[in-house]
């Protein structure tokens, strides 16, 4: 979800569809329809505290966001286990206890609530030699961290993580002998225990996207040795006994009779981020071979895609976000030999605006 592992960088770069020239193959994911002519506002915050890294993990609760651990081959550590807390109104951060689980990369979090109180939940990753099932949780009051239960799937990065109805969802990923996943497994917080649950349809994958609306959870984008396009919803309203995944159109140009998703191939890639603005989906960066910066909007009232503005920072690969105040915050990443301690949050339906220079509010 590198040099963290030579596996991951083996990609393959599909043609764009829509008579985009690039200069480069690589840079495709950078090629997209002029920003000019797209909505969307990318705007700068302050560094974030902690340094730059990519593949760590994030998660919001009660309009705080919360990241840490990831990778930096350029510090000697190279492997996170820290831990910190976001204040997007203040632009603050605030360094907490850390990981008391190894350090690593590519791992997963998910929040929910147990006891009256807020918990958010990390686990499984690549600590550098090994793929990992550990799996911890930390108290938000108590600023503390214990082990819970071991992941009951195999060992895997890559993989993604929801809440739906207060429990926790994880699947996908890479796992042993270059595997690719789609099998899923539900954690309920009130007993502390794992279960099987219904596994994704469609094609396996590791370095997907998931955002959550409604208690719907919507899943795409990844890698399986090829770049997917097929796109599933799991809708966490329907009762517990007929709760399945539902495929939606896919996000590419398949459709030869129709124009709505001529330009959908752009949404295509792996190693890319999600979030949640408005009622709608977003998903960007991530990039097919090279690192992007193509921003498309989700509706889910119509099944549709719409091209946003691009993200305006660095593009790059293995970014973290969440959903903030009803923005979407994007930060960290990494491409090629750089490392990223930026932070921008994206106004949907403002104008693009060069200006933005770090302002410390919404």
């Amino acid at each position: 979800m590198f040099v963290k592992n030579l596996f991951m960088y083996h990609k393959s770069v599909p043609f764009i569809k829509g008579g985009m020239v690039c200069l480069a193959l690589l840079n495709l994911m950078s090629c997209s329809s002029n920003d000019d002519d797209l909505v969307g506002n990318w705007v700068s915050k302050y560094e974030i505290e902690g340094g730059g890294r990519t593949d760590a993990v994030s998660v919001s609760y009660d309009n705080y966001g919360y990241f840490g651990t990831g990778y930096n081959a350029d510090n000697t550590d190279e492997y996170y286990n820290d831990w910190w807390k976001y204040d997007p109104v203040n632009n603050t951060y605030t360094q907490l206890t850390s990981l008391e689980g190894s350090a690593r990369q590519d791992a997963v979090a998910f929040a929910c609530e147990k006891d009256g109180k807020g918990k958010i939940y990390v686990g499984t990753g690549y600590d550098g030699t090994d793929r990992l099932t550990d799996f911890w949780e930390y108290d938000i009051t108590d600023d503390s961290w214990k082990e819970i239960d071991t992941f009951d799937g195999a060992a895997r990065y890559g993989a993604i993580a929801f809440t739906i109805n207060n429990k926790g969802y994880v699947g996908t990923g890479y796992g042993e002998n270059s595997t690719y996943l789609k099998d899923f497994y539900c954690f309920d917080p009130s007993t502390e225990t794992w279960s099987k649950a219904t596994a994704l349809g469609g094609n396996k994958r590791s370095e997907a996207v998931v955002f959550v609306i409604n208690n719907v959870a919507y899943v795409c984008t990844g890698y399986n040795g090829g770049y997917v396009y097929d796109f599933w919803k799991y809708d966490g309203n329907a009762h517990p006994d007929t709760v399945k995944w539902e495929e939606l159109r896919d996000i590419y140009d398949s459709n030869e009779d129709e124009s709505y998703d001529d330009d959908y191939d752009n949404i295509i890639r792996n190693n890319g981020v999600a979030f949640v603005s408005g009622g709608k989906g977003y998903v960007t960066t991530g990039g097919k071979g090279s690192a992007g910066s193509v921003t498309w909007e989700y509706d889910p009232s119509t099944d549709l895609w719409e091209e946003k503005t691009g993200f305006e920072g660095t593009g790059r690969k293995g970014a973290i976000s969440f959903s903030l105040n009803d923005y979407g915050y994007v930060l960290t990443g990494s491409s090629g030999s750089s490392y990223f301690s930026d932070i921008w949050y994206f106004q949907p339906d403002a104008e693009q605006d060069d200006n933005d220079n770090g302002s410390s509010s919404n």
